[in-house]
């Protein structure tokens, strides 16, 4: 699994911090780029409404998404939309992941082939196919730049992811875990992205409290019908469909990590009765929660 060897300067190496999501998530026609070196975390998952690139060098890593294993080799390339809980369980080798955060505003608006964004925005983690000659260049010269935060220079650096990005959706890319059924339709102005950015933002930050659709529409300016329909021809989907997957996601990692009742599953993911958390659990997985839980156990013990 492991590459050639390769040595870092390790006083360019930003120090790793548990900042808090809200930290991750950078305004409009900016980015967000962190490194570190990466080791496992004995934290809990956390989630944010940015998409996430990251690039491995000289390490490989294995993560879990909600329970669900990801394993990226050395020198590759990662995105992966953050609102599903996610967190690195194992690292193997030592080298540095760079981190690269995105508005999800930002990349629909670059327009990138249809299904990339698709599997992007239905779950999937994409690993771009080996290509270190690009990859650790681009890397190390927008960590090195990472202070150049004038307009000129910014709109380069995103310049520059964009050409990334879109070179993978032409290249191919591997889908490292299955999207959901769901095949969004990506369509909408900068206006409407950026009210419904704050609306993912608004659920990814209170989907385990019992809201509904009405408190997801009030935390913009518009009126309730103008908000679903604006939020349905951007994402494809309605916002309550949108509010019961962020809850499954996170249940889905608290039966994976957590010995905790399905009762105490059901009302921490933010649903209002065990029947209703059983019907969303059961049309969306196929299966119960307990027999999720039990089969995720039972793959772990067989491996």
């Amino acid at each position: 699994m492991m590459g050639k060897e390769r040595h870092f300067d390790v006083s360019e190496i930003e120090a790793f911090s548990e900042r808090v999501d809200g930290n991750r998530v950078p305004g409009p026609n900016q980015l967000i780029i962190e490194r570190h070196s990466p080791r496992r975390f004995d934290m809990p998952y956390h989630h944010h409404t940015s998409v996430e690139i990251n690039f491995l060098q000289g390490c490989g890593m294995t993560y879990s998404f909600s329970g669900q294993t990801v394993e990226v080799e050395p020198d590759r390339l990662v995105l992966f939309w953050g609102a599903a809980p996610h967190r690195v369980t194992d690292v193997e080798g030592q080298g540095l992941t760079t981190n690269i955060y995105l508005s999800l505003g930002q990349v629909l608006r670059w327009a990138l082939p249809k299904p990339l964004v698709d599997t992007v925005l239905s779950g999937g983690v994409v690993i771009a196919r080996p290509r270190a000659d690009i990859d650790n260049s681009l890397m190390d010269r927008l960590y090195a730049e990472r202070d150049l935060n004038s307009g000129a220079w910014r709109k380069v650096h995103l310049s520059e992811l964009e050409t990334r990005l879109r070179r993978i959706g032409l290249e191919g890319w591997e889908t490292a875990l299955s999207p959901e059924s769901a095949e969004p339709r990506v369509r909408g102005n900068s206006a409407s992205m950026l009210h419904v950015e704050a609306m993912l933002r608004y659920i990814a930050d209170n989907f385990s409290r019992p809201i509904n659709v009405g408190d997801v529409v009030a935390s913009v300016n518009l009126s309730q019908g103008h908000a679903m329909k604006l939020f349905r021809e951007v994402m494809g989907m309605s916002i309550k469909d949108q509010l019961t997957r962020s809850r499954l996601s996170h249940a889905r990692m608290l039966l994976s990590d957590t010995d905790d009742k399905i009762l105490t599953v059901a009302l921490d993911s933010g649903f209002k009765t065990l029947s209703s958390f059983y019907d969303a659990f059961l049309q969306s997985n196929g299966v119960s929660p307990g027999k999720y839980r039990r089969q995720l156990r039972n793959n772990a013990v067989s491996v």
